[in-house]
């Protein structure tokens, strides 16, 4: 805290680093699951933790913690008695008034020790400035602060280890014990995520997953990282409108207990579709947690894996529950819920940091390509997805050197067409989701052996004279591919040309029996 802040009025902001990073640091599924669960809670038990122990300790009617945005008035601005004031808390961040950056500084002093203490390499990046009456300008001033705060602080970790110690192999922290529970030597680090994932009371590894065959005869599951679109640009509209503190306070309250309602319902709903259609497969109810697993949900951040052949479903029923869906809609402002995917299709021998590090930059792919100006829509980002099937997804990491090394023929065309669309504007294009598993479908019917699905694969790279000649062969045995399938190349805006049964073929072998509209 900076001196001439001690004696005054100030707003902080609390920003967890590296959420996702933290939570699947390590190898074991077990301690990412205790990861999750261990973020879920620390960041409002260490605000209580630390109004309870600095000196002196501040009483309960000294400080408020509400998150409630239906309350007429913030305590903070009726009496003098509130010390401590939380504005927002939420997915890992908190903003908060306190009275004098002094008592500020001791209260940050120890929510850093319990960060330290119960999730021993959690990162913070705080920031505060002097509270001036417009929220409006010290939100702007508070998020510059905390912009040049992480941009010149190190993530740091408590090891400090000689260099003859043991480490843990993936994630470098000294070893201090031999765990029972998973059979190896652990970290710190690791035992406090373990033992938090102990109170599940049950949890399953990556190999007690279901799986489906691929067409390489290896064993499937699917991995997914997705994201929330436009919440940054979403909230600063919202929130630069209304310099009065206790509107705006209420006004974030909103937005934060609409993103977390919102997402909850649309993932909520889609489960239970996800496991009404598995059911209406074959498939038993009680067997349905086998085959779909959550992992992490914040906000709007979900990471979750499956049986690979209900991928498709999975995605199909997500993006429906979304669309439409707005998480703010006062008649000036109406914000979308939007999302975008990666989904990794990978092997249950694949280590699991590797398998999330494959789906998440699948889903950043997705994004970028959602962001650029001619995808934008009223200036948002829209619905994508992106994909990859990997047997070894540790040797997959730098996706985009990976696709232009082994997804580009030697006539420059891309094997991939990738990512796809769920937006309705871009219904019946090349790209678009319900385009894609059409031709899915249609090629899942084809009269094709394992043979020619192979040469189908390989085509493109076969030179366009020798696919051409492929094509025409299958039309004259009876079987019109681009009747069936459409075009088999795609031109885009900027003249790349791009395959278009590539990916069908990839998609199709996943493809479960059963329609899910």
């Amino acid at each position: 805290m900076r001196e001439e802040l001690l004696d005054k009025e100030v707003i902080c902001l609390l920003d967890t680093r590296q959420i996702q990073k933290y939570i699947f640091r390590s190898n074991s599924y077990m301690a990412t699951l205790g990861g999750n669960d261990l973020i879920k809670g620390i960041l409002e038990e260490a605000i209580e933790h630390a109004l309870a122990s600095i000196d002196p300790p501040l009483k309960p009617e000294e400080y408020d913690l509400s998150k409630d945005p239906d309350v007429e008035r913030i305590p903070y601005f009726v009496s003098d008695k509130i010390k401590f004031q939380i504005f927002d808390c939420s997915a890992g961040n908190a903003i908060f008034l306190v009275r004098t950056g002094a008592l500020a500084q001791k209260i940050i002093r120890k929510i850093s020790c319990y960060y330290r203490d119960h999730a021993y390499s959690l990162n913070l990046s705080v920031a505060a400035t002097e509270m001036t009456g417009d929220q409006t300008l010290d939100m702007f001033n508070l998020y510059q602060k905390l912009d040049v705060i992480k941009a010149s602080s190190d993530i740091l970790d408590p090891q400090g280890p000689l260099p003859v110690i043991m480490r843990e192999p993936r994630t470098g922290d000294p070893i201090v014990a031999y765990d029972d529970r998973i059979g190896a030597y652990v970290s710190r680090a690791s035992q406090l995520r373990i033992s938090m994932a102990e109170r599940r009371g049950s949890w399953r590894e990556m190999k007690d997953m279901r799986t489906t065959t691929g067409s390489d005869g290896r064993e499937y599951l699917a991995m997914y990282h997705i994201d929330g679109n436009n919440m940054g640009i979403t909230i600063s509209k919202i929130t630069q409108v209304t310099p009065d503190y206790e509107k705006g306070i209420l006004r974030r309250r909103r937005i934060s207990s609409n993103i977390r309602t919102k997402y909850t319902e649309v993932l909520n709903k889609t489960i239970q579709e996800l496991e009404d259609y598995y059911v209406s497969i074959g498939g038993k109810r009680e067997e349905f947690c086998e085959e779909f697993e959550l992992i992490h949900q914040g906000g709007d951040d979900l990471n979750c894996m499956s049986n690979a052949n209900l991928a498709a479903p999975f995605l199909h029923f997500l993006f429906k529950n979304l669309e439409g869906r707005t998480f703010w809609d006062d008649g000036k402002i109406r914000a979308p819920l939007c999302m975008c995917a990666g989904v990794a299709f990978v092997t249950p021998q694949d280590d699991f940091h590797s398998t999330f590090m494959l789906a998440e930059e699948c889903c950043d792919n997705a994004k970028k390509v959602a962001k650029t100006d001619r995808n934008l829509r009223d200036g948002y980002a829209g619905n994508w997805m992106d994909f990859q099937v990997c047997a070894d997804a540790s040797a997959a990491q730098h996706l985009e050197l990976l696709r232009e090394r082994v997804y580009t023929a030697d006539n420059g065309i891309s094997l991939m067409l990738r990512p796809y669309c769920f937006d309705k504007e871009v219904s019946g294009t090349a790209y678009a989701w319900d385009e894609l598993l059409r031709r899915v479908r249609t090629f899942r019917e084809l009269p094709l052996d394992d043979q020619d699905m192979e040469r189908m694969r390989r085509s493109y790279s076969m030179g366009t004279a020798e696919f051409t000649r492929w094509v025409r062969h299958m039309k004259k045995n009876g079987t019109d591919l681009e009747a069936l399938l459409g075009k088999p190349l795609y031109r885009d805006e900027d003249g790349d040309k791009h395959a278009v049964w590539f990916d069908t073929v990839e998609f199709a072998q996943f493809m479960p029996g059963g329609k899910f509209e």
